[in-house]
């Protein structure tokens, strides 16, 4: 069952949420309901993809887009 919740956020944050889920197709109440499922199931069961990736690229961020192609060419030429 959908019920009602308000919130206040100021006039930019809600203009942006809403050019944000127009780009991806979908409400920001969507957006809003995902992210608190995901907020309120932690340590459950339920897992998400993106909590395994989060931070993987940590180790590239200084790097430039050369950088990073020479590394993952080493790699794939040396194994």
């Amino acid at each position: 069952m959908k019920t009602t919740l308000n919130l206040r956020f100021d006039k930019s944050t809600i203009e942006a949420a809403k050019e944000y889920a127009l780009k991806k197709q979908t409400s920001v109440s969507e957006i809003v309901e995902t992210y608190l499922k995901k907020l309120t199931t932690r340590g459950q069961k339920k897992e998400f993809v993106s909590d395994r990736l989060i931070g993987i690229l940590k180790q590239y961020k200084n790097l430039t887009d050369k950088e990073i192609k020479e590394r993952y060419l080493k790699g794939k030429h040396n194994a």
